[in-house]
This record gives structure tokens, sequence and C-alpha cells, in this order.
């Protein structure tokens, strides 16, 4: 049948959209062209890209946003393998992604036959599923593909699907042709709920205890107001890592300590004495935080997920198998709270944390990191998306984001921690949110991701890229390899690129700012289409600076918990 590719690619699109499906991210290429046009025919919107690995990305962010799964489509070949760097990210930030790779024949396999490679189980095991199959004639087996496809990547723990498909030639049909006639079923997903009498036991065996409540980052619905009740019931402070969606928002904030990172770092978890704690989410943001945890295996540690295991001190003593809000509300209802000087103690240490923290940041010339991270998290407007890169600029946007009633949602591409894919990110997701979308990143992470900047001008994506560019990779200054003679040239990477310039050439809007004010007043002014900020710092000083702080910080708590903790 020459129409046999288009046929089932249509049937296939068209299961997704009825399912749920609403983007889809394509790439430029011969074999994938059945695909290509289904979509173009399609209600899913498509986002054309030119660089595969871009065009994940890309869907990784849309995907974050929105929590419903994008698809991604490739030609054969290495086109195909570009997606594997996002399908990592997918598979440990659980985020919902479809990848649809065109092949060619399987007989050209290992024939030397142009732009084929073995792309069966290509992703191996960053994805949840994956299947490999030669374009069938029947419609049954595309809706089956779809309804499987779309069930594995949007069942908890979410994650990416892989599918690969056989198109024999001719790609392009010789006559119009429409999808199968074909039912789709509904497909719903449940809730985990944990056994009532396993909660009632641990909110007993809680009950008056002097805990902490780990918000570790996660998106689950619920979580912010829920938290805020189980810290009201007991008296805990919130440890709120700022992609938790618990240090901001309108929800009642009474409990949050921002300025946890410091105060783990400064050893006032230990003067603390803390007796227990609950926790969520996957690790947080701050090593010195999860670093504890894995230290003090005797303290009680309850650590509430729905799906598999994101422990890796292995010191949780107990795991509540359910959804987080729920699960939360539950404890509640049954714990008893602890003293009121507890809490009390956590707050006049997160003010102290917070007043040295800002007085070495703000007596420091501008621009400097860590005041860079601050104003650009006071000055997105409520309702903002505000994207941050990992490294440098995720843990001081966690030492030094105040906890706020604006309404921002934080995001970041935490799963495996890398830097590749950042701008793509961030650009897709400002794409369909709907809301100003701000990034924070370091120089690495936008060379990295450079072609992603003839994207947000193609599209006329409305960012704004916040880039601190301090000439290489400045978060190994403060670790052990700083002191090794081949420093420089193996982990300072100098580039000496001026990134104004760079992005200019894209034509991106593009300025370098040296005043705080400056940088407040642009941040603060939804983008209407891409622009660049670049503020340029000094990777030795910025180690400096920040040991300063931590000296500071220290100084501080440890002149505050002279008298011990409350009895």
């Amino acid at each position: 049948m020459p129409d046999r590719n288009a046929r089932f690619a249509l049937t296939l699109i068209d299961a997704l959209a009825r399912l749920g499906v609403r983007h889809a991210c394509v790439t430029p290429g011969s074999r994938n062209t059945p695909l290509s046009l289904a979509l173009a025919d399609s209600p899913i919107t498509d986002w054309s890209h030119h660089d595969e690995r871009s065009s994940a990305f890309f869907a990784l962010g849309i995907a974050k946003t929105t929590g419903v799964a994008v698809l991604v489509v490739t030609t054969s070949g290495t086109a195909a393998a570009e997606l594997h760097p996002a399908l990592v990210e997918a598979r440990y930030a659980r985020v919902p992604l479809i990848a649809l790779t065109a092949d060619r024949p399987r007989e050209l396999r290992d024939t030397g036959a142009p732009q084929t490679i073995d792309q069966h189980d290509l992703f191996g095991t960053s994805v949840k599923w994956s299947g490999d199959m030669e374009v069938p004639t029947d419609a049954a087996t595309a809706v089956e593909m779809a309804v499987r496809m779309w069930s594995e990547a949007m069942s908890a723990p979410r994650g990416a699907v892989h599918l690969n498909l056989g198109f024999r030639e001719p790609l392009v049909p010789p006559r119009a042709v429409s999808p199968d006639a074909t039912e789709v079923p509904e497909v719903t997903f449940g809730r985990y709920e944990a056994a009532r009498e396993a909660v009632t036991a641990t909110a007993t065996a809680l009950s008056g205890l002097r805990g902490v409540i780990m918000a570790g980052p996660t998106d689950e619905p619920g979580v912010p107001v829920a938290a805020a009740r189980f810290a009201t019931a007991t008296g805990w402070p919130i440890l709120a890592d700022p992609l938790s969606g618990v240090r901001t928002g309108p929800h009642d904030r009474t409990h949050v300590v921002a300025a946890s990172d410091a105060l783990a770092w400064a050893g006032f978890l230990d003067a603390s004495r803390t007796e227990a704690v609950v926790r969520f989410g996957a690790i947080p943001t701050s090593k010195a935080m999860w670093e504890w945890l894995g230290a003090h295996p005797e303290v009680p540690q309850v650590f509430i997920e729905s799906v598999g295991r994101r422990d890796p001190t292995a010191s949780a003593s107990v795991v509540l198998r359910s959804d987080v809000a729920p699960t939360l509300d539950l404890l509640a209802e049954s714990v008893g709270a602890t003293t009121p000087e507890w809490l009390d103690r956590w707050l006049d240490a997160d003010r102290e944390a917070s007043m040295a923290m800002a007085a070495v940041i703000d007596g420091a010339p501008f621009p400097n990191e860590p005041l860079i991270a601050r104003i650009v998290a006071g000055s997105v407007p409520s309702g903002s998306v505000l994207w941050v890169a990992s490294s440098m600029p995720v843990r001081d946007l966690d030492a030094v984001m105040p906890s706020t009633d604006r309404e921002i949602r934080v995001l970041a591409n935490r799963g495996a921690n890398g830097i590749d894919g950042f701008v793509s990110s961030a650009l897709g997701s400002a794409a369909v949110s709907g809301r100003p979308t701000v990034a924070l990143a370091g120089d690495l992470s936008v060379l990295h991701d450079i072609g992603a900047l003839a994207t947000a001008k193609r599209l006329g994506i409305g960012l704004t890229l916040v880039v601190v560019n301090n000439d290489g990779g400045g978060i190994f200054h403060l670790l052990p390899q700083v002191a090794l003679p081949q420093f420089e040239r193996h982990w300072g990477t100098p580039h000496g690129l001026d990134l104004t310039a760079v992005a200019a050439g894209f034509g991106v809007d593009a300025e370098r700012v040296d005043r705080a004010d400056h940088l407040a007043m642009v941040v603060a002014s939804p983008p209407t289409r891409p622009r660049l900020i670049e503020l340029v710092t000094d990777r030795a000083e910025n180690a400096t600076l920040h040991r300063r702080i931590r000296a500071e910080v220290a100084r501080a708590i440890a002149e505050g918990t002279a008298h011990g903790p409350p009895e």
C-alpha cells in the first residue's frame, strides 16, 4: 500500500491527540516525513527546530510546565541519538516525554546504508518503555501504541518512552489520506494513599518531638498548603527548597525557613538537636542538608514518596508510599505539637543567617553572584515562572531567595543536575506558560545551548535570560580541584566571549548590565521577545565572597546558639 506510512502516522497522531497530547517538537528529516505531515494536519501544536538536542529540551520545558506528555519527532541516525540527554533528564526529573524516532527498514542495519544506525533500544534504561517496529497496516496497532506510550509516560513515576518506527518508501503519499476511524479508550490515573492506620501510628510516634520538615523539589499539587497545615499542627519549621513550591506563594509561610542551606552548613542542625524529620520530594539542592541526613540515621526520618526511591543517603526509617499532600493532611489530623520555643528558635536563626549573608553581599561590589540571584528572585513579577540553571545559580538562589507571598513558580533541570539544554527548556516553558518567564544561568550553561538563541529569535519567544558571565567554571573554585596546576585548563576553562555580542549575532536583544537597580527594572518588566542580560563577574572573587559569607553566618549562628537549644 503506497499510503501505508501516511495512514499509520495519521492514526497514531490522531489517537495521541485524543488522549491528551497538545504539543510536539519536530526536526527536519526525510525519514520522519509521515509523522511530520501527520502533525501538520493535527490539533497538536508542532514546534519546528533545527537541532534535535535543543528540540528535546524544548519539549522537556513544555512538559515540565504543563505536566502533560510532549512528542519529540526525529529522523533516523545520529539525529535520534541526540535526544538522549533530554530523555535522561526526563527519567530522573519525572517529566513525561514521548520520543518518536523514524528509522529505515531493518535489513539495512549494519550494511553501511547512509543515516542508518541500530536504533532498537537506543536509550536503554533512560526510558520507561521502548518499542521497535516496522510500520504495520492495521489501525488497531496504531491506537494500541498510542495508548501504551501515553499510559507509560503519564503514570507515576512519569518519564520518557520511545517508539522507533521503520518507514519504507514512498515517504510522501501519492494522494490525500485520512486517519482510520478508530475508538480510543479513555485513560485515567489514580492516587497513591497510605493506610490510615500506618499514618496515624507515624503521627503518634512524631507527636511532641522537636522536628523539621524538609520540603524538597516537587511538582505535586497541593503540597504547599498541606505542608503549612502539618507545620502548624506540629509547630515545626519547614526547610523549604526553592524548587519545592513552599517558599513562594499566597499560602501560609509562617513556618518557612528560607536560609536552611546556610543553617545546615553552619552547624545549626547539629546544635539544635533535631529529634525527627519528615521529608518529601527529590533531594534538596543543599548538599549540606542531605549530607546531614546521611550522617544522622539515628534521627527518625519519615519519607513520603509515592513511587520510586529518591533516598541516596539510605537514611529513611519510615517510608510512606503515598502522595504527599493527602498524607501530610492525614498526619496533621492526629499529630501532637512540640513546644512553641522550638519554632521560635529556628525562625530567629533564619533571621540571623539571612542578615549575616545580606551584610556581606550588600557590602561587596556589584555585580556579585549571590546579589544577582537575590535581585532576580526579588524582582520577577508575581505570577511569573523563574528558571534557574544547575551549578552555581541554583545554589545561590537556594541561599538568598527569601520567602515571599508572590506567586513564583521556580523550575530547573535537576533530575540529572546537568547544565545542558537549559536555555531550550526555559524557552519551551516560556512558549506555553502564558506567564512572564525569566531564566537565571551561568555562562557555560548558555554556551552549551547557544544554538537555542536562534530558535528564540525565529519563534519570537518572550524570555528574559539573565547570564552570569564569570568566564568559565566558577563552581570549581569552591572545590579541591582549585589547587591543581591544571585547574584553569580543565576546570576553569575560560572562553573570553562577549555574550552580549554573541546574542546580538543571533538577532536577540542583548545588553550588559552593571547596576543593581537596572537589573531589577529589566527583570520586573515582562518580556515580549527574547532578550539576554549579561553581568560580568570574577570567578576567584566570587569564591572569596562565598567563603566570607560562610564565615559570617557561622559566627552569627554560633553567637545566637551560645546558650544551647531550648529544653
